[in-house]
């Protein structure tokens, strides 16, 4: 990596930033220069201000005191309108599509090319948005409904929509969560492109090695304030993480020993849930973590949601504790003991208007129920536990659950179902979005579900966390199982041989 030599003056300038949410201190008095050309990122924990900063300088609110610059603009009181105007425009961690709408009327919402006679030149919409989508080479069609692409596709439709407008200032929020390593590379061929162009990126993320692939200067915050900003050639990945966290961290475990004989507690034998999975066998022990590994497309969690209830099982059998799970709804598969963490906690997971207690409880209501009614004591003594026993960060059981961080609301989450006491519990990506210190603290208790006996099944894009995880990994390719790899014997290289060619 080059690092660009910044201009004499910052493109962005920020000085004395303060934000306050209800209960929380999001920004204090945070300076922040960016200059013209260069690749800025913005590390930090989960809850240390790293959205907020960006939606400020995005328009999406205000902060409540300070100095904003933008090229010698004051843009302290700004309008994601106006932001747009001035060529500020950000890729958002959630996404923020309409569904019901085609990829193209997405791309350009609100500013479609028009003829004369008012009407909307649909072909030049396709076109221009075909053009953009093949910089990120997905194979998208501009004419297909949002609600019909995958995760990982919205999102390119929501980098594709950024790249639409006239850029000067990129903001990319956590933009390779969903993507391959074919589809990162590919976004990072852009943006080294603006970068060369003139155009400025801030790009926030937990992965601290694009930091060192991509990024010319990075800024580290904690608790809202900014602990560093330095060149990244001046500084290393153990550098960051002190100062993001306070202490030096040893999450990754590689080459995990096999889980000590125990009895199965999942079988499944030739599943097959069209139209994503063929055909998949695989087991699950007590005690053991068993990681479902594979490209985006695979099946991953149309097998794991099969298995949950929420997809049709079309043939196959799944065993459960020795008898068969015939539920064919999420409901049956709690009352036998399945429970499933999934791979979006906003949007299918979790209740972000409603409190801590609320949301731990939400799954399990019969423990915190007396005489037909939920007691508001019973709930808060089961969340009471879990926040202890997982350290969720809250200053009370009644804090809305939108203003956690996202680490927190994660262990949240996690909570809400371990709450319902599961034989088998399966997780969906469990740490996406999460910052390295909360990713410690997941790994730690997903080891320790294990250790007490708890049979996990666990879904991760990220090859480092399978290995970091797995007793034993499964690897699917394009809807079947087509092999496994005890946890002590596996390396990136024969996971990615498996998954990409069979």
């Amino acid at each position: 990596m080059t690092t660009a030599a910044p201009a004499s003056e910052p493109v962005l300038r920020i000085r004395g930033l303060v934000k306050k949410f209800p209960g929380v201190q999001a920004l204090r008095s945070l300076d922040l220069d960016v200059y013209r050309g260069t690749v800025h990122a913005i590390v930090g924990e989960n809850g240390a201000g790293k959205s907020t900063l960006m939606n400020i300088i995005a328009g999406v609110t205000n902060a409540d005191s300070g100095a904003l610059e933008f090229d010698g603009i004051d843009i302290s009181t700004l309008t994601e309108q106006k932001a747009g105007a001035l060529g500020i425009g950000m890729v958002h961690q959630e996404r923020s599509l309409v569904p019901e709408l085609s990829v193209a009327e997405n791309v350009f919402a609100g500013r479609q090319p028009i003829t004369p006679l008012g009407t909307v030149r649909w072909r030049t919409m396709a076109r221009d948005t075909r053009s953009i989508v093949d910089l990120l080479a997905r194979d998208i069609d501009p004419k297909a409904r949002v609600a019909s692409l995958s995760p990982a596709e919205q999102h390119m439709v929501e980098i594709a929509k950024a790249l639409s407008f006239d850029l000067r200032l990129l903001i990319l929020d956590e933009p390779t969560a969903a993507l391959t390593p074919t589809e990162t590379e590919r976004l990072f061929a852009v943006v080294r492109s603006l970068r060369a162009k003139g155009i400025s990126t801030l790009y926030i993320t937990h992965r601290l090695n694009e930091v060192f692939e991509l990024a010319d200067h990075v800024t580290v915050l904690r608790d809202g304030a900014v602990t560093g900003s330095m060149n990244v050639a001046d500084c290393t990945e153990d550098e960051l993480i002190r100062r993001m966290v306070g202490r030096a961290l040893t999450f990754e475990r590689r080459n995990v020993p096999a889980a000590k004989p125990a009895r199965e507690v999942l079988r499944v034998t030739q599943l097959r849930s069209e139209p994503r999975v063929k055909s998949a066998s695989l087991s699950v022990h007590a005690g053991e973590i068993v990681c479902i590994a594979g490209l985006i497309g695979a099946g991953r969690t149309e097998l794991c949601e099969a298995l949950f209830g929420v997809r049709r099982r079309d043939s196959g059998e799944v065993i459960l504790d020795g008898a068969p799970l015939t539920g064919r709804n999420p409901s049956d598969s709690v009352r036998r003991g399945v429970a499933m963490v999934p791979e979006d906690r906003k949007e299918a997971g979790l209740f972000l208007g409603m409190d801590v207690t609320s949301n731990v409880v939400a799954a399990s209501l019969g423990s915190a129920t007396r005489m037909g009614v939920v007691a508001r004591n019973l709930s808060d003594e089961v969340a009471s536990r879990y926040v202890s026993s997982m350290r969720i960060r809250t200053p009370n059981l009644r804090q809305i659950l939108g203003n956690l961080s996202g680490g927190n609301q994660q262990k949240v989450l996690l909570a809400k179902w371990l709450a319902t006491k599961p034989k088998l519990l399966i997780v969906d990506e469990p740490t996406r979005g999460v910052d390295v210190g909360a990713r410690e603290e997941i790994y730690a208790e997903l080891r320790a579900l294990a250790g007490q006996g708890l049979a996990l099944l666990v879904v991760s894009l990220d090859l480092t966390e399978v290995l970091a995880l797995a007793h034993r990994i499964v690897v699917m390719r394009e809807g079947r199982v087509v092999g496994e790899i005890a946890g002590d014997a596996a390396t990136e290289e024969e996971v990615v041989r498996l998954a990409a060619t069979g």
